[in-house]
C-alpha cells in the first residue's frame, strides 16, 4: 500500500474517530454483557431455573450481537453499523416495557447513533468494506 499525504491508505478510507469510539464501546458492551451473563449463571444459587437460562441466553446472543458489531465496524465493514443500529433498536422496543427514562435514553442512542454512523466521512469509511490496514 502506498501512503499519501493525507495519512491515509490510498483505497482505503482512515476510520473516522466517531467510528473508532462507537467500535470500541460496543467491543466493551459486549464484552461485558457476555461476561454478565456468565456470571449470572455461576452465581445463581439453588440451580438455574428454565427462565434464568432463557434470560441469560438472550444477554448472551445480544451481548454476541454487540461485540461482533463492534469488532466489524472497527474494520470497516458495513453490515456490521447496520447490525449496531438493530441493536439499539431492539433495546428501544424492549424499553417500552420499562421506566420512560430508559426509553428515552435508549431513543436518544439510537438517533445519536445513526447520526454518526452516517455521517458522511463515516459513510466514506463505510462504502469500500475493506478498510483494514
Amino acid at each position: 500500500m502506498v501512503k499519501d499525504d493525507k495519512l491515509k491508505f490510498v483505497g482505503h478510507e482512515k476510520r473516522p474517530i466517531a467510528v473508532t469510539i462507537v467500535s470500541v464501546l460496543f467491543v466493551i458492551v459486549g464484552l461485558g454483557g457476555m461476561i454478565r451473563g456468565v456470571w449470572t449463571l455461576l452465581a445463581g444459587r439453588g440451580g438455574i431455573t428454565g427462565h434464568a437460562l432463557i434470560d441469560v441466553s438472550l444477554v448472551e446472543i445480544t451481548s454476541l450481537a454487540a461485540l461482533l458489531s463492534g469488532l466489524f465496524m472497527w474494520r470497516g465493514t458495513n453490515w456490521a453499523r447496520w447490525l449496531c443500529l438493530a441493536w439499539m433498536a431492539f433495546h428501544v422496543v424492549i424499553s417500552l416495557g420499562h421506566d420512560r427514562m430508559r426509553l428515552i435514553m435508549h431513543v436518544v442512542w439510537l438517533v445519536v447513533l445513526t447520526v454518526v454512523l452516517f455521517w458522511p466521512s463515516a459513510s466514506a469509511y463505510f462504502r469500500d468494506g475493506n478498510n483494514a490496514p
